[in-house]
């Protein structure tokens, strides 16, 4: 049973979901589907706890419970197949916070592939939150899940309430620029921020303070051409401030 946690700095605890035999075969099939279009291996063991993962997301999408592709292996694609292009960027072990986690990706496929990340999934909306802890439960993680605003977690770390990162991720959270204010504030010095962008994205229109760690271009089937980077925070100060969640900066 996995230890989740709702609103810091209470923990509570909560049984996982159980999946049918017949619910794991048909996701299973379906993940091996996409990563042989896709050509990715992922580690062995990493295998069967993704598959579980694709189950839980289908059954969910049928429910009209989460948003995404319909088809399995299309959902496949969406949350598993392209946090595995991301995976590379993100350091090994460590703290992850997962921001407007939404359904779980790329997080939650980012820990099952490698455990030792400590993963924190950030999801302001209640239903989302309780889903995710659902699935937390269900694949076995020891990851915590914050049903918070991303603006109360800033504030948390600014008072020695809360650790920053090692690393940060969003998806389709934030325009690429206003996520990069807003991963500044929640990773510590030397911590990374990754970046997933449209390849017409040219990179940071304010790079101060940033060291670029790493870019991988990749394409997913019948989508555009997506790009994921990866960015240190190299300054010793963090921020002033924070860029409302879906606000521009002028």
């Amino acid at each position: 049973m996995a230890r989740i946690v709702s609103d810091p700095p209470a923990d509570t605890r909560a049984g996982g979901v159980p999946l049918a035999a017949a619910e794991r075969r048909s996701a299973r099939a379906a993940l091996e589907s996409a990563l042989r279009e896709h050509g990715l291996e992922p580690p062995p063991a990493a295998v069967a706890p993704l598959a579980d993962y694709l189950a839980l997301l289908v059954r969910w999408r049928r429910r009209k419970r989460i948003a995404g592709p319909a088809e399995p292996v299309e959902l496949a694609v969406e949350a598993v197949v392209d946090a595995l292009h991301v995976a590379p960027l993100v350091p090994p072990a460590g703290r992850l916070y997962d921001v407007g986690s939404g359904a779980g990706f790329p997080g939650l496929p980012l820990a099952l592939l490698d455990p030792a990340r400590h993963l924190t999934l950030i999801e302001p909306q209640a239903g989302r939150a309780a889903l995710l802890r659902l699935a937390v439960a269900t694949l076995g993680l020891d990851a915590r899940v914050w049903a918070e605003p991303v603006q109360r977690v800033v504030e948390r770390i600014d008072a020695g309430e809360a650790s920053p990162a090692d690393a940060a991720v969003a998806r389709a959270f934030l325009p690429p620029d206003d996520w990069l204010a807003v991963g500044r504030r929640l990773v510590r010095s030397g911590g990374s921020i990754l970046v997933l962008a449209g390849a017409d994205w040219p990179g940071p229109s304010d790079p101060t303070g940033l060291v670029l760690a790493g870019r991988v271009e990749y394409a997913l089937r019948g989508r555009r051409t997506r790009r994921a980077w990866a960015f240190r925070r190299a300054d010793g100060a963090r921020p002033d401030r924070v860029t409302p969640a879906g606000g521009r900066r002028g």
